[in-house]
């Protein structure tokens, strides 16, 4: 079975949406450690880098072939725009 798996860069999107309006630039670096040093030891390894990069490999590659084609990224493209659309809806006044 494979997990869905959310880009970071969508989630966080997401969790900003959620906070209300930005008087200064979030934190990047503090952003970074937090989505990337899975262990909190103030580092980020190779392997904690590469995983998110493994996982969403994993979740485009539907066919299991340890490759990805054309078809299976125009899917994730699509998938990906089809996010970016609900993020937006939600983002608008009411």
């Amino acid at each position: 079975m494979k997990k869905a798996i959310i880009p970071l860069t969508f989630l966080s999107a997401a969790a900003l949406a959620q906070q209300p309006p930005m008087t200064q630039m979030p934190d990047l670096q503090e952003m970074f450690f937090m989505q990337f040093d899975v262990d909190k030891d103030g580092k980020v390894s190779k392997a904690e880098f590469l995983k998110p990069t493994e996982s969403q490999f994993d979740h485009m590659d539907t066919n299991g072939d340890g490759a990805l084609d054309q078809a299976e990224v125009k899917a994730f493209n699509d998938e990906m725009q089809n996010r970016i659309q609900e993020l937006q809806r939600k983002m608008q006044p009411r």
